[in-house]
C-alpha cells in the first residue's frame, strides 16, 4: 500500500493548491494526504491509510490539517479520526463550497467538525454514528463493534 510519508514534488505541489491531512500513526511515522497521485490506486489517501492500519495494526495518534502556512491541529489520542471530503453549491448560482468533514472518536461517540476550504475555516459540528460511514473512520482495533461494522459494510456493498 503506497503511502507518502515525505514531503516528495508531489506533495509541495499538492499542497500548494490543495489542503491536506498530516497524520502520526502509532509506529511514529508521518503520512501526507496525496489524492490523485499518478498511478497509484485507490485515489483517495484516506482509503489507502485506512487499508495500511488495518494491515498493519496501525492507528492514527494525531491529525492536522494544513492550508500553506495555517496548520489546525485536530488532537492527540483518541480512539479514531473521521475524514470526508464534502461540496455543496448554492441554488443559481456558479458558486461551489468545499469543504472537509474531520473528526474524533472517543468510544463510540464520533464529534464532527466541518471545514470550509480553502481557507480552513471551522463551520459546524455535530455529533454522528460512527457506523454510518466506516469507510471515513480509522480507529484503534476493539473500540467499535466488529459485527456493526461488517453489518454496515454489508450493506453498503448492496
Amino acid at each position: 500500500m503506497q503511502l507518502t510519508k515525505q514531503f516528495d514534488d508531489y506533495i509541495v505541489g499538492y499542497a500548494d493548491k490543495n489542503p491536506i491531512w498530516i497524520v502520526t500513526l502509532s509506529n511514529n511515522e508521518t503520512v501526507y494526504q496525496d489524492d490523485d497521485r499518478p498511478n497509484v490506486e485507490p485515489p483517495s489517501a484516506w482509503v489507502r491509510l485506512k487499508k495500511y492500519c488495518e494491515e498493519n495494526n496501525l492507528y492514527i495518534t494525531n491529525l492536522k490539517i494544513r492550508n500553506r502556512t495555517h496548520i489546525e491541529e485536530v488532537g492527540s489520542d483518541y480512539d479514531g479520526y473521521f475524514f470526508c471530503k464534502g461540496a455543496g453549491a448554492l441554488m443559481f448560482s456558479d458558486y461551489v463550497v468545499h469543504t472537509y468533514s474531520i473528526g474524533v472518536l472517543k468510544g463510540e461517540n464520533l464529534k464532527v467538525q466541518t471545514w470550509r476550504l480553502p481557507e480552513l475555516i471551522p463551520e459546524r459540528f455535530e455529533e454522528r454514528d460512527p457506523y454510518q460511514s466506516p469507510d471515513c473512520l480509522i480507529a484503534k482495533k476493539g473500540i467499535l463493534n466488529e459485527q456493526k461494522l461488517q453489518a454496515q459494510n454489508d450493506r453498503a456493498g448492496m
